[in-house]
């Protein structure tokens, strides 16, 4: 898992972690009456031989989800089978039932120590978290300060603009008034032109002969206009000049730049997002997490040889001759997570131009079980068809998918020089083919389809097989 996926693994309680896989492995057990109770009984025997090579590897995990699966398979839901009680598996059910305390103290031992495992990486977490918070509550402090820094810093350009503005204000307005001082100075010392004084022409109103006494009158006129006072200068015209601009009627304050500074406010800032861990149950927590991880085992890969088929086909050439199916089983080790097929073994069979069966199985059995090969499934040949699953091959591989997410079946075709490497569809596929109780040769829906090329197979040149002729 990436660092992030273990950081959310660590932040789980130890218990929850324990119990969460637990019922993950429990879960993942089922079984189909169809399917012979001999097949599972021998399935229990890989699920060991599977935990004991993770055990061996350390991946705790693993080992103890496997043996968790066989005691599930055993204890709880292999006694449902209609033949459980049959006397032909009587042999099985003992082997198991003294295995049964083997396993369960080896699942109580890795238990333990993952606990210690988990229990270490929680306080781990919790630590870590710790400086994960404090570098937070730093970086927040910072950005707090640095939002602060940026206000005062724009609040003083700001004062520092207002300055400005107000500077050449205040210089217009001067300008203004000088040039209004120069005009009134200008206008008082420019001469005052006085019109001279109106000449009046005297007229006279046409008056008969006067006699001595109306000339007097006359006489006494004259005289009265002549011996006037004499005229007085007119004054000076009043000159109306333009009036200064008055100053801004809003009152100007000028702000120091020494301060005080204005201060964030704080309390409008929200409080760095906290995660609420108590919206999902730890519990559920782990049950994804490990959903995760088992997701991510059902991708393990398949290493065959390159030469494999080519090396099965020389092997069955007889058969194929005679138009007669010839099957093998595909054998390998599990190492790193990862299956590389090591051995194609041909069980004593009986084949038909369309079928075969295998027979004899127990001596298969005991061949595998010396090497320690675990089955990921089988091989068989199509002498004069082209390379599919029938339907019969569709149920003979539905029981080994069942056992082994990752069986694959290789089929050969040599008539078409050609070579099918195929699993069931999943979930689709699987559940169809488990479900149908019908035998022989029977049509099922193709839409969707049930079977695919495998996606998990992976071809390697520098690798051989050994082909195993029990027959």
């Amino acid at each position: 898992m990436e660092k992030s996926e273990l950081s959310k693994a660590w932040s789980i309680d130890p218990r929850e972690r324990i119990k969460a896989l637990s019922e993950l492995a429990s879960g993942s057990v089922s079984i189909s009456h169809g399917i012979p109770i001999k097949r599972y009984y021998r399935s229990g025997v890989e699920l060991e031989r599977m935990a004991k090579v993770y055990e061996d590897e350390n991946n705790l995990e693993k080992a103890f989800f496997l043996y968790m699966k066989y005691t599930t398979l055993f204890v709880e839901c292999l006694p449902k089978h209609p033949d459980y009680k049959s006397p032909q598996t009587s042999n099985e059910r003992k082997v198991v039932r003294s295995k049964l305390k083997t396993i369960f103290d080896r699942a109580e031992f890795i238990k333990n120590n993952l606990t210690i495992t988990y229990a270490g990486q929680h306080k781990k977490w919790i630590m870590e978290e710790q400086i994960r918070k404090a570098e937070a509550e730093q970086k927040r402090l910072e950005e707090e300060a640095r939002i602060e820094a940026e206000a005062v810093a724009a609040k003083r350009a700001e004062m520092e603009r207002r300055e400005t503005e107000l500077a050449l204000e205040l210089e217009q307005i001067e300008k203004q008034l000088e040039e209004t001082r120069t005009i009134a100075v200008k206008a008082s010392e420019k001469p005052v032109v006085v019109p001279p004084p109106m000449q009046r022409q005297a007229t006279y109103p046409s008056l008969p002969v006067e006699t001595p006494a109306k000339q007097s009158n006359t006489s006494s006129f004259n005289e009265a206009f002549n011996m006037r006072s004499p005229a007085t200068p007119l004054a000076a015209p009043s000159l109306s000049l333009p009036s200064a601009p008055s100053a801004p009627s809003a009152h100007i304050q000028i702000i120091s730049d020494t301060g005080p500074f204005p201060t964030v406010d704080r309390s409008t800032k929200p409080a760095a997002p906290q995660i609420d861990r108590s919206t999902k149950p730890a519990t559920l927590a782990a049950s994804d997490m490990f959903a995760e991880m088992m997701t991510q085992d059902s991708q393990r890969a398949v290493i065959i040889p390159s030469s494999l088929p080519d090396k099965f086909l020389s092997v069955c050439l007889d058969n194929t001759q005679k138009n007669v199916e010839t099957c093998g089983i595909l054998a390998a080790k599990l190492t790193a997570n990862n299956f590389t097929i090591t051995h194609v073994i041909l069980p004593k069979q009986r084949g038909t131009p369309d079928s075969c069966q295998t027979l004899a199985e127990e001596e298969l059995f005991e061949y595998q079980d010396k090497l320690d090969l675990i089955t990921v499934g089988w091989i068989h040949t199509h002498p004069t068809q082209s390379a599919f699953l029938s339907s019969v091959d569709l149920h003979t591989h539905c029981s080994y998918q069942l056992m082994l997410r990752e069986a694959i079946a290789i089929v050969c075709a040599p008539k078409h020089n050609s070579t099918g490497i195929f699993s069931l569809t999943d979930p689709h596929g699987l559940d169809s083919v488990s479900r149908c109780t019908k035998t022989g040769f029977h049509p099922h829906p193709t839409i969707p389809p049930l079977f695919e090329d495998c996606k998990h197979v992976k071809m390697d040149s520098s690798l051989t097989a050994q082909v195993i002729d029990l027959r």
